[in-house]
């Protein structure tokens, strides 16, 4: 609720800045693979391998950015031991600032304040936050290649039968991936 709150407060606030601001709306949707990434669920090791996609809403004045960051992540969890492989979707939402410099690079930093998934044994993970560096580059005006590293953590597991059990899940992801800065 209190990240919800929070969360409603900010939209409010960038609608009512930028129009006194002039700013420019922001759209970027994108879409990236996860690279080299790893993750530990309670004490086994995992491998990240997966797709995202998702966009950037915000707004954008003299190269500063703002807004919010919605994606879906589909990951194929390879634990390090005999274990099976795990497939699980993530809905991640999150707050970001950035800054567009004049020479084609872009970067970012983003609050994760939400990042929520489930598995295809319909485990739930939840009460998931983290953070998200990023950096792009535009090889043309209207497309962006883009490295993001973020650092997530799920603190909490829900059975199907309705239990619940603490988690203690971190994921160290890369995502390269390519974007479509639009600012209107």
């Amino acid at each position: 609720m209190k990240k919800s709150l929070l969360l409603l407060t900010a939209l409010v606030s960038m609608f009512y800045y930028s129009e006194n601001a002039r700013a420019g709306f922001l759209l970027e949707p994108y879409f990236g693979m996860n690279m080299n990434s790893t993750g530990e669920l309670g004490t086994t090791d995992v491998d990240i391998t997966g797709n995202s996609i998702g966009a950037r809403v915000g707004f954008q004045n003299l190269g500063f950015m703002f807004g919010v960051d919605g994606r879906r992540s589909s990951w194929n969890l390879e634990p390090d031991s005999n274990a099976d492989d795990i497939d699980a979707t993530f809905t991640t939402l999150g707050a970001f600032v950035g800054y567009d410099f004049p020479i084609m690079l872009r970067v970012w930093g983003e609050y994760v304040l939400s990042h929520n998934g489930v598995n295809e044994n319909d485990t739930e993970y939840t009460e998931g936050s983290g953070t998200i560096i990023g950096l792009g580059y535009k090889v043309m005006p209207f497309v962006s290649l883009n490295l993001e590293i973020g650092n997530f953590e799920t603190a909490k597991a829900k059975t199907d039968g309705g239990s619940e059990t603490d988690l203690d899940a971190k994921y160290n992801t890369f995502l390269l991936g390519v974007s479509i800065p639009i600012s209107l």
